[in-house]
């Protein structure tokens, strides 16, 4: 079996390069998401139990 011309490793290796750099470029994006959702349900919460501490503190408690 012939051994591939150093033009054709050029080749296939800049195509490679492509696709990687391609596929780097939608992790990114995909992490940069997941990170926009996890720091908005954690605001979410935060507020969640803002409200329920405020709730807690305006019921009387009842006597056993």
């Amino acid at each position: 079996m012939r051994k591939p011309s150093v033009e054709t490793q050029l080749r296939l290796t800049r195509s490679e390069l492509k696709r990687s750099m391609v596929d780097r470029l939608n992790l990114t994006n995909e992490v940069a998401g997941y990170r926009r959702r996890a720091t908005k349900a954690e605001q979410e919460c935060a507020e969640w139990k803002a409200r329920f501490d405020l709730l807690l503190a305006r019921t009387p408690e009842i006597p056993k």
